[in-house]
This record gives C-alpha cells, sequence and structure tokens, in this order.
C-alpha cells in the first residue's frame, strides 16, 4: 500500500512544476496564483480513510467576500474560502477520490493520469475563471437564471455591480431572492444588501 506521504512526493514532484509553469506559488498541499482581481487555488485534500485524496479547485476575485463572508488576504485564501470551486475528479468507478494505489507503480500511473488531466478538466476550470473582466462579464450574460442556486446568484451579483452592470445585478437578486429557501434569513439579507435594498 502507497503510503500519503509517498503519494503526495511524487504529485509534488510530477504536477507542482505542471503549475509552477503556469504560475501558481507555493508549497505543500495548497499552490495559488494571483493575476490582478482573480485568484486561483489548488488544493490537495486527503480523504478519510487514509487511502484517497481529493484535487480541489478553488477560483475568487478579491473583492468578494469570501464563502461564509469573511476577508481572506489573497496569498492566504483556502479553496474552500473560494465562490467558484469544483474537484479534478479521478476516473468513473472510483467512489472517493484518487486512490494512492497499493504499490508505487500504481500510484506512479495515477499520478500520471492526474498530469494529463490536468490539461482538460484542470486547465478547463481556471480558463473559465480567469479572464477579468471578459470573462466574467461573459459568465454573467451566459448564465442560465432557470437553474441557478440562490447563494451563486448572490457572488454573481456582487461581481455585476462591481463591473457596473446594474440591470444584471438587480435581475440577479430579485432571482436570487425568489429562490432562497424561507429560512435562508442570511442569504436573503445578504442579497438585499447587494444593491443597497
Amino acid at each position: 500500500m502507497t503510503t500519503r506521504a509517498a503519494f503526495l512526493k511524487l504529485l509534488t514532484r510530477k504536477l507542482h512544476p505542471v503549475l509552477m509553469a503556469e504560475g501558481f506559488e507555493g508549497s505543500g498541499q495548497t499552490l495559488r496564483r494571483i493575476e490582478g482581481p482573480v485568484i486561483h487555488v489548488f488544493n490537495v485534500q486527503g480523504a478519510s480513510g487514509g487511502k484517497q485524496c481529493y484535487l480541489n479547485l478553488g477560483a475568487h476575485l478579491d473583492f468578494l467576500p469570501t464563502e461564509g463572508g469573511g476577508q481572506v488576504a489573497p496569498a492566504e485564501i483556502e479553496e474552500s474560502h473560494c465562490v467558484f470551486r469544483d474537484r479534478l475528479d479521478p476516473p468513473a468507478g472510483e467512489a472517493h477520490g484518487w486512490a494512492y494505489g497499493r504499490s508505487m507503480e500504481e500510484a506512479e500511473e495515477t499520478v500520471e493520469f492526474i498530469v494529463s488531466e490536468w490539461a482538460g478538466p484542470g486547465r478547463g476550470f481556471f480558463a473559465k475563471h480567469g479572464n477579468y473582466p471578459q470573462g466574467f462579464l461573459q459568465m454573467l450574460r451566459e448564465t442560465d437564471l432557470a437553474r441557478i442556486h440562490a447563494r451563486t446568484a448572490l457572488h454573481l451579483a456582487r461581481i455585476a455591480l462591481h463591473l457596473g452592470e446594474h440591470s444584471i445585478a438587480r435581475t440577479l437578486v430579485d432571482t436570487g431572492l425568489a429562490k432562497a429557501p424561507e429560512r435562508a434569513t442570511s442569504l436573503k439579507a445578504d442579497l438585499e444588501r447587494v444593491l443597497g435594498n
């Protein structure tokens, strides 16, 4: 059985140089890339059971409150603070994250696959949340209001307001308020505050 430490060492040796060549900085399990207001976070999170890990992707804008409502310095932000989050998923059938493997050979195969997956889904996530302001304007215009979650509407309304898109912000606030569960009083209050209601 490959240990977590051995797997992380292998991941650091193979994947970190790829990330750092693309502007990520840091060491250990969290790397960040800061370009203007855009903050990107890559994080390795151990799964319960000690046999696998998750590869978390986060994107944030420095003028937004963090997920949960706080403020964190860009150089210290964690993936869990980001308003846009995803995971680099393992192959179909892997139920709980990326398995460390039963041998170093298996671990090496897994890490090679992770590096290849970075080129598609990993880069794709960050590209979608990378071009400010144009990429975020496009995101606002392409948002499907019928499928949006109330909390996502809050984040996008704040972005719209920051970009001077007041009518889009108003529509997002109204949509968020309509979709927010009755008990979500703090979420509703945050939505109402976006436009100073």
